[in-house]
């Protein structure tokens, strides 16, 4: 909602937005008493499952810092803050990994691992984060995870987040490893990705955020291995092919409530599924390509 703002200016998505920020803001927890002046440490909560999960205190960082970036206010700062605090509790240096899920209210230990999209949430909140208040356990928490995806070659999940990631560690951290890492997440996964033959809408953020970091490089001389018509080429495609999920009137009008799912997108797949977390990535991958759209037609034939 705050990317569709970005675009139209419709007050009303900014309301609805900050509706659920506060929704959201209201399922937080502190583990110790609140003090005055004192940083405590934060988490989200889904009370669903009576579970807090490192995640959840990343999307909400993310979130947070996307607003205040956007509103030019500092208002959630000190929340944002917390969560990070959160997500600290939850990192274990010794091997740059994460804990992902804890029970709730005792905030005993449940999954060591739930999935590994946590990973790279969590790496592009904490880049964030750094990007808020300049602390350096945030970004240093950040390089010692990221180099785990190096040392465990994350390429290998074709992850939207780990992209998200490297990207946002790459404006702070100009090393060689980052950059070179950033760059073989897509190259790794560029056929795989064009010739995907579901819609699979995290491919599309994958890609676009990719380019911006390999334009970045590019700009400063690097890059040199990567093909940046080829990126150009599969963002294109995907772009189109993805479409093949979008609710035209000629796709809706054949199911039960064509009202509900005009305008919305759906998983063929998956017995035409519609999620709210599947709109909001073909939303983000269509955005990512509204605002790249120029840079990324100067690379077309």
């Amino acid at each position: 909602m705050l990317c569709a703002y970005r675009i139209t200016g419709d007050k009303f998505l900014l309301q609805q937005a900050e509706n659920a920020i506060g929704y959201m803001i209201s399922n937080t927890v502190y583990k110790y008493p609140q003090r005055e002046g004192k940083e405590n440490v934060v988490y989200l909560v889904d009370g669903t499952r009576d579970e807090v999960k490192i995640g959840g205190n990343a999307v909400a960082i993310i979130v947070l810092t996307e607003y205040m970036n956007l509103m030019e206010t500092d208002k959630h700062k000190k929340l944002a803050t917390e969560l990070g605090n959160g997500i600290l509790e939850l990192f274990d240096e010794r091997d740059g990994s994460f804990f992902h899920v804890l029970k709730y209210p005792s905030l005993a230990p449940r999954d060591k691992f739930r999935t590994v999209y946590y990973d790279g949430e969590t790496v592009f909140a904490l880049c964030r984060l750094y990007g808020l208040t300049s602390e350096s356990r945030f970004i240093e928490t950040a390089k010692a995870a990221a180099d785990r995806f190096i040392a465990k070659d994350y390429t290998q999940y074709a992850d939207h987040w780990v992209a998200y990631a490297m990207n946002e560690l790459t404006k702070h951290v100009k090393s060689e490893k980052y950059l070179k890492f950033a760059l073989k997440n897509v190259n790794n996964n560029l056929e795989k990705i064009y010739k995907q033959p579901t819609t699979y809408h995290t491919y599309l953020e994958l890609l676009c955020v990719s380019f911006e970091t390999y334009l970045r490089i590019a700009e400063q001389g690097g890059a040199k291995e990567t093909d940046g018509k080829e990126i150009v080429k599969t963002i294109f495609h995907r772009a189109d092919y993805m479409l093949n999920g979008y609710g035209y009137p000629e796709y809706v009008m054949y199911f039960a409530k064509p009202s509900d799912m005009l305008g919305s997108f759906f998983i063929r797949h998956d017995d035409y599924r519609t999620r709210i977390d599947d709109v909001q990535h073909f939303c983000s991958a269509y955005y990512s390509l509204y605002r790249n759209y120029e840079k990324l037609d100067s690379f077309r034939d």
